[in-house]
C-alpha cells in the first residue's frame, strides 16, 4: 500500500435514519456548553490525554461539540477517525496510527495535529443510532487497558444521558409553544398574548383618559450568567425574576416574557403618583438578592419605560420606545426607570448602525491593536504594554471602545474578538521576541464571556507554544465582575495560567464587586487603580484615600500596583511619593502602533522629576 494512503470510513446503510436524529436533536453547530465541557476536561485529567472530543458525524464533516487541546471546529468526514468508530458496536482503540493501513496516510497522521494514538467510544442517540465519539488522541503511540476502555466507555454513556435529557427537553418545550400562549420557562404570557391584552388595555384607556405605563426588563449578562451557573441556574434566577414582577403587578396589569432576557410589565396609570409608587416598589423587589444552588445573587436588570398615549399609540410602537430607553439610558440613574424620550431616537439610531457595522468588523480585518506603555515610577523604565482594541469602520469611520466593547459583550461577538486579539498579540510577541534581550510583557484584556470558557487557558497557551514565545511575557486583565461568580471554570482557567507563569492584572479595581475575598481564592498578581481615582489627585480627597488605601492594601498582599490614566505632572507627583510601582497614561506615553515600542524600550525612560517640574 502506498505510504500515503489512507481508507475512508464506511458508509453504512442505516446512514439517513442516523443523520435525521442527528438534525432533529439540535446539536450541531451550537455553543459551548458546560455540562458536556466537563466531561471532556475530566478525562483529559483522568487519563492524561492532550486532546479529548466530544465529536458529532454530519453527513459530510465531523463536528466538535467539546474540544479539549484541538484549535479546530470541525474536520472533514472521510479523513476522520470516529467515521470508522461509529461502524464499530462500542470502542475502536488505535495503538498506532502509522501501523493501520486505514490511517497510515492520513493528513491528520502525517500532519498537524499528527496523531498517533486513537480511542474512541460510539455516543449513540436517544434513538439508538450512532451519533458520534467521546474520543482520546495523542501524539506518541500509546498502550490502553481494558480497565480504560472500561472507563471511556462510562464516560460515553454519561454523555449519552446528557443528549437524552436535552432530548427530552426540546420535546417538551416545542409541545409546549405550539399549543400555549404562555412561555414555559416563567409561566407568563408569550409576547402574543401580551400584544392582545395590551391592545385591549389601550382601547380602555383611551376611552376613559388614563395613561398606560409599559416597563421593560432587560437582564444585563444573561449569557454570562448561564455560563457561569450554567443554564438551569440562568433559569431559576429568572423564575424567581418573573415571581417578583408577578407578585408586584397592579391591579388591571400584566406581566409577560418576551424573550430570553427582556420581561414586560403594562398597567393602567391612574396619575403620577400611583406610577411611582409602583415603579419604585417593582425595583426594590428586584433589587434584593436571588438565591440559587445554595447561594445568594444579583441581577442587573435595567428597566426602560414608556407611556400612553404621550410616546405611542399602538404595543409594538410603545415597546419599542421602551426598548430605546433602555438602550441609551446611563449606567446609573437616581430614577429605576428610564422613559423614552424622542431625542433618543436618534442616539438610538447610531447604536442600531454601530451594532450592525460590527457583525462584519472581523471579517473586513478592520480592527488593529495599539500598545499603552507601562512604566516603573521608581525608576523610569517601560517594563510592559498594554494591548489595546481599536476598530477602524470603513462606513462609520474610527469607533471608540466605550461605544463598541459593551455591544460585543451583549451580543456575544466579543469571544471572536476576543480570540483575535489574542491571536494578533501572540504574533506581535513573535517578532518582538526576535530581537535580543527582550523582556516587555504585555497585558490583554479578557471579558468575563471568555474567562468562563473551559477551555480558555489551553487555547492561549497553545497560542504561545505555537508562537515559541516565554509564556511569562504575556500578562491578562480581567476585571472584578468577572470574579462575582464563584465559578469552576474561571478558577481553573486562572490557577491554570498562573501555573505557566502569565502574571494576572485586576482591571479598574475598586470599581466593582464590593467583597475582597476573591483575592484569597484566585492567584492575582497585581491591581490596576481606576483612572476615575487618579482624575481627581492630589486635590480630591476621596480619590487620593482611596489610592493610598489601594497602594497599601496590595503591598500587604505582596500585590504590585498600577495607576492607569496618568495625564498630569501632579497626578505623578502623587503617585511616586506613594510609592506607586506602575503607571500609564498619557502624560508617560499615548497607546502607540507596535513598530514604535521597540525604539521606546531602547530610550532610558522618563524623567518624572522633570515632567513634575513642567507644571
Amino acid at each position: 500500500m502506498n505510504q500515503h494512503a489512507y481508507i475512508p470510513p464506511e458508509v453504512t446503510a442505516g446512514e439517513e435514519a442516523r443523520l435525521e436524529e442527528l438534525y432533529g436533536l439540535q446539536l450541531l453547530d451550537t455553543a459551548s456548553e458546560l455540562r458536556f465541557d466537563r466531561y471532556t476536561s475530566l478525562v483529559a485529567s483522568l487519563f492524561g490525554f492532550p486532546i479529548v472530543l466530544i465529536t458529532l458525524l454530519d453527513r459530510d464533516r465531523q463536528w466538535f461539540k467539546s474540544r479539549l487541546g484541538w484549535n479546530q471546529t470541525e474536520c472533514p468526514r472521510d479523513i476522520s477517525f470516529c467515521g470508522h468508530a461509529i461502524n464499530q458496536d462500542s470502542l475502536m482503540v488505535v495503538p498506532d496510527a502509522l501501523d493501520d493501513p486505514r490511517f497510515a496516510g492520513n493528513p491528520l497522521v502525517i500532519g498537524e495535529p499528527y496523531i498517533r494514538f486513537y480511542a474512541g467510544a460510539v455516543v449513540h442517540g436517544p434513538a439508538g443510532n450512532p451519533l458520534g465519539t467521546l474520543c482520546v488522541l495523542d501524539h506518541h503511540p500509546r498502550h490502553f487497558s481494558e480497565e480504560q476502555c472500561s472507563q471511556l466507555r462510562q464516560f460515553a454513556d454519561l454523555v449519552e444521558n446528557e443528549i437524552a435529557h436535552g432530548a427530552d427537553l426540546l420535546a417538551l418545550k416545542s409541545s409546549i409553544e405550539r399549543s400555549a400562549y404562555y412561555d414555559p420557562l416563567t409561566e407568563l404570557p408569550n409576547r402574543q398574548l401580551l400584544m392582545d391584552r395590551l391592545g385591549q388595555l389601550l382601547e380602555l384607556a383611551a376611552t376613559e383618559s388614563l395613561q398606560v405605563a409599559v416597563l421593560l426588563f432587560n437582564v444585563t449578562g444573561l449569557r454570562l450568567i448561564n455560563q457561569s451557573l450554567g443554564t438551569q441556574g440562568g433559569n431559576k434566577l429568572l423564575q424567581q425574576l418573573a415571581d417578583r414582577l408577578r407578585n408586584n403587578c397592579p391591579k388591571g396589569g400584566s406581566v409577560a416574557r418576551l424573550q430570553a432576557d427582556e420581561l414586560v410589565l403594562v398597567f393602567p396609570v391612574h396619575d403620577e403618583s400611583q406610577r411611582k409608587q409602583v415603579t419604585h416598589k417593582i425595583h426594590a423587589a428586584l433589587d434584593s438578592p436571588y438565591r440559587c444552588l445554595g447561594r445568594e445573587h444579583y441581577l442587573k436588570v435595567r428597566i426602560g419605560g414608556s407611556l400612553f398615549p404621550d410616546h405611542g399609540g399602538s404595543p409594538e410602537a410603545l415597546i419599542e420606545q421602551a426598548s430605546a430607553a433602555i438602550r441609551v439610558s446611563p449606567e446609573s440613574m437616581a430614577e429605576p426607570v428610564h422613559y423614552f424620550d424622542l431625542a433618543y431616537s436618534e442616539a438610538f439610531a447610531e447604536i442600531f448602525k454601530i451594532e450592525s457595522c460590527l457583525k462584519g468588523a472581523l471579517a473586513r480585518d478592520e480592527f488593529y491593536l495599539l500598545y499603552q506603555p507601562i512604566f516603573s515610577l521608581s525608576t523610569g523604565q517601560m517594563t510592559g504594554v498594554e494591548a489595546l482594541l481599536r476598530w477602524r469602520c470603513s462606513e462609520l469611520g474610527q469607533v471608540s471602545p466605550e461605544q463598541f466593547i459593551p455591544l460585543a459583550e451583549q451580543s456575544g461577538l466579543i469571544l471572536p474578538i476576543g480570540r483575535w486579539v489574542r491571536e494578533e498579540v501572540c504574533r506581535q510577541l513573535q517578532t518582538w521576541y526576535s530581537a535580543p534581550g527582550w523582556d516587555i510583557t504585555v497585558a490583554v484584556n479578557v471579558s468575563p464571556a471568555e474567562l468562563v470558557q473551559p477551555t480558555f487557558s489551553e487555547e492561549l497557551l497553545s497560542r504561545l507554544a505555537f508562537a515559541q514565545v516565554p509564556e511569562k511575557l504575556l500578562r491578562i486583565e480581567i476585571t472584578e465582575h468577572s470574579l462575582v461568580q464563584d465559578n469552576e471554570a474561571v478558577e481553573h482557567n486562572l490557577a491554570r495560567l498562573r501555573a505557566h507563569n502569565i502574571e494576572i492584572n485586576i482591571d479598574d479595581f475598586g470599581t466593582g464587586y464590593s467583597s475582597l475575598s476573591y483575592l484569597r481564592r484566585v492567584p492575582v498578581s497585581s491591581l490596576k487603580i481606576d483612572r476615575s481615582f487618579i482624575d481627581g489627585l492630589p486635590t480630591s480627597e476621596d480619590g487620593a484615600t482611596i489610592t493610598r488605601t489601594i497602594i497599601e492594601m496590595a503591598k500587604a498582599l505582596g500585590l504590585e500596583q498600577v495607576a492607569e490614566g496618568i495625564e498630569k505632572s501632579e497626578q505623578l507627583t502623587f503617585l511616586h511619593g506613594h510609592h506607586c510601582a506602575y503607571g500609564q497614561g498619557f502624560l508617560l506615553s499615548r497607546p502607540l502602533p507596535p513598530e514604535q515600542i521597540p525604539a521606546l524600550r531602547a530610550q532610558e525612560g522618563f524623567n518624572w522629576y522633570r515632567i513634575r517640574d513642567q507644571r
